[in-house]
């Protein structure tokens, strides 16, 4: 991307992710129109407006559903100035929302999940079975060779889950780059099918785009709450 792209389209430079990009494209713009307040000396509908229709734009071609409720701005001056207001309050909130997520994924690991097809679990099982007689062939100590054996197990162990997470062969990778600076052996054919596997990892669908979007997930409810049992009959206790 260069400059001239951004000439042609101001949103191209926005994330891929359709959440972040709102949230940093909700601050851009509201940060534009506070500086054009200042420079008018106030308020103009005619720029409040056109926030709206940038957001309420965004929305509806990422089809995210935050401003199904904000769909027709009044045209009295004073009735616009009091949706506006209600209608920035709601797109702030939602960008805080979506950065919260954001981090909360990033802090739980979720962006090194991935969900495999039953090809793509096939294709990469077979390329670990030919790392592991690449690394037998290579001369490595115990431990080290231990070490590169158990993170590779263990992604293998994660192929065949709903959800399975990359971080081990991720690092038996980085494991593997660093060793080839210590042996002597050639280990270009084991770093290719290592890329291999990387290749279909970085393919795949990762877990949060898997997810359903913003406007289903938040109609999404938790389980029905049990009702009370009814409470028994008082006259069945009583003896005659």
């Amino acid at each position: 991307m260069n400059d001239i792209d951004l000439e042609i389209n101001e949103y191209v430079d926005l994330p891929e992710d359709p959440e972040m990009a709102f949230a940093v494209l909700q601050k851009r713009e509201y940060a534009d129109l506070e500086h054009k307040w200042e420079r008018n000396n106030g308020r103009s509908w005619i720029e409040e407006r056109r926030y709206i229709d940038t957001l309420t734009a965004f929305d509806e071609v990422n089809n995210l559903g935050i401003f199904s409720n904000y769909d027709n701005p009044p045209s009295n001056r004073d009735e616009f100035f009091d949706f506006f207001d209600e209608f920035s309050r709601q797109a702030e909130k939602v960008s805080k929302k979506f950065k919260m997520e954001a981090a909360r994924r990033l802090k739980t690991g979720t962006q090194n999940i991935i969900v495999l097809d039953e090809s793509a679990r096939k294709a990469i099982h077979a390329l670990i079975n030919a790392i592991r007689e690449k690394l037998n062939e290579l001369t490595l100590s115990e431990n080290k060779r231990d070490s590169l054996f158990n993170k590779l197990n263990a992604f293998a162990a994660e192929v065949d889950l709903n959800r399975t997470r990359t971080e081990a062969f991720l690092s038996f990778a980085v494991d593997v780059a660093r060793t080839a600076r210590e042996v002597k052996e050639e280990v270009q054919p084991l770093q290719q099918t290592i890329d291999r596997v990387l290749d279909l990892i970085d393919k795949a669908t990762k877990w949060t785009e898997s997810l359903p979007p913003w406007k289903d997930r938040k109609q999404i409810e938790g389980p029905p709450k049990r009702l009370a049992p009814p409470p028994q009959d008082l006259d069945d206790d009583i003896p005659f």
